[in-house]
């Protein structure tokens, strides 16, 4: 015979049951909501390093290459800040040399991979280049791969790439 107590204990565990099954599907969803919130984060950040290192780049100057190349080393991680810094003199006599004038703008760009603390960047570029042989100057299309990686909580791009 069930007694009014055997009935009540009966309910209780698996309320009990129900409300620990609750409380664990919840706890998986606010840990599952709390990555896609850092994921999400983590591309956001590493967009804006590329968009910056890409607009540094295509508004490199002769009149200011000097501080625009520091700018493009300061984004960079150590092995390609020492391929930048190999080139920069050779770059900024050749600005000089030809008088180059260029300004651009990121136009898009968007988180192709994105693993840990490395990302990989589309970005797309509009701008313009005047220098000795033109008259006016001339608008550029680019569009490039940036390869970044997380250093001490900062995104600097560790490879760049022009594509078609």
């Amino acid at each position: 015979m069930t007694t009014a107590l055997d009935r009540l204990t009966w309910r209780s565990g698996a309320v009990l049951l129900v409300a620990l099954v609750l409380l664990l599907g919840t706890g998986q969803r606010a840990l599952a909501w709390q990555d896609e919130r850092a994921q999400a984060a983590d591309a956001k950040e590493a967009v804006a390093a590329a968009t910056a290192e890409v607009e540094g780049l295509v508004d490199i100057s002769s009149a200011t290459s000097q501080s625009d190349m520091a700018k493009l080393l300061a984004g960079a991680t150590a092995g390609f800040r020492t391929e930048l810094a190999a080139q920069a003199d050779r770059l900024q006599q050749a600005l000089t040399d030809n008088a180059v004038r260029a300004s651009g703008d990121v136009v898009s760009a968007g988180i192709v991979k994105l693993a840990g603390d490395r990302a990989t960047v589309i970005v797309a570029a509009a701008g313009s280049v005047q220098n000795k042989q033109t008259t006016a100057a001339e608008p550029r299309n680019y569009r490039l791969t940036v390869d970044l990686q997380r250093v001490k909580g900062d995104w600097l791009v560790s490879g760049l790439e022009f594509v078609a």
